[in-house]
């Protein structure tokens, strides 16, 4: 089997080497993942994440099982990320937990100390909980257990469990089904025991 260009993800060594809070079993991040503090990150085992993604959040984000962080998304800023068991963030998802003040009354520019008052609040991914592709999770977002947010959408605020939002800002679109809950029972029993 061929390997295409690019397509390159670390080895359990450099992983190790990067030296993670924690780093669970079957991690695969690409080699073109920008990842700062790694200290502050901690992974649990099978979380995939894909080629072009940045993560510099000081608040340090800590990952679950079964994760997915698609090509070209962002997570970032002052305040904790925490994602649960089998979330998926699609691609060119920004995450910030810090908005600066952009009104023009204060000079907010990351060169700079900042004498504005940014919003900060942490954000919480639930598990089954994602993210469609394009779309923006801005401080104080939660995304409660089985809660969608569709493609192209913004929130900043707690979605309910079992939901799908979409749109800027994000509204109710529908309720979801439950029978992920059965699969993820019978996949972590086919799992090999450790």
């Amino acid at each position: 089997m061929g390997i295409g260009l690019n397509s390159a993800f670390l080895t359990r060594d450099e992983l190790e080497a990067l030296g993670f809070a924690r780093l669970g079993e079957d991690v695969l991040i690409h080699s073109t993942a920008v990842i700062v503090d790694c200290s502050k990150i901690a992974l649990g085992s099978r979380v995939r994440i894909d080629p072009f993604v940045i993560i510099s959040n000081r608040g340090g984000v800590e990952f679950g099982d079964n994760i997915h962080i698609g090509g070209h998304s962002a997570l970032a800023g002052a305040e904790a990320i925490r994602i649960g068991d089998f979330v998926n963030i699609s691609h060119y998802v920004g995450i910030f937990t810090s908005n600066q003040d952009t009104s023009g009354r204060t000079l907010s520019h990351p060169t700079v100390p900042s004498r504005s008052k940014e919003r900060t609040a942490p954000i919480v991914f639930d598990r089954h909980s994602g993210v469609g592709a394009g779309s923006l999770v801005l401080p104080g977002a939660r995304f409660n257990e089985g809660s969608i947010l569709g493609a192209m959408s913004r929130v900043s605020r707690p979605l309910k469990p079992w939901t799908t939002y979409a749109g800027i800002p994000a509204r109710r679109i529908s309720e979801r089904q439950r029978d992920t809950l059965a699969e993820e029972e019978a996949y972590r029993a086919s799992l090999p025991s450790r």
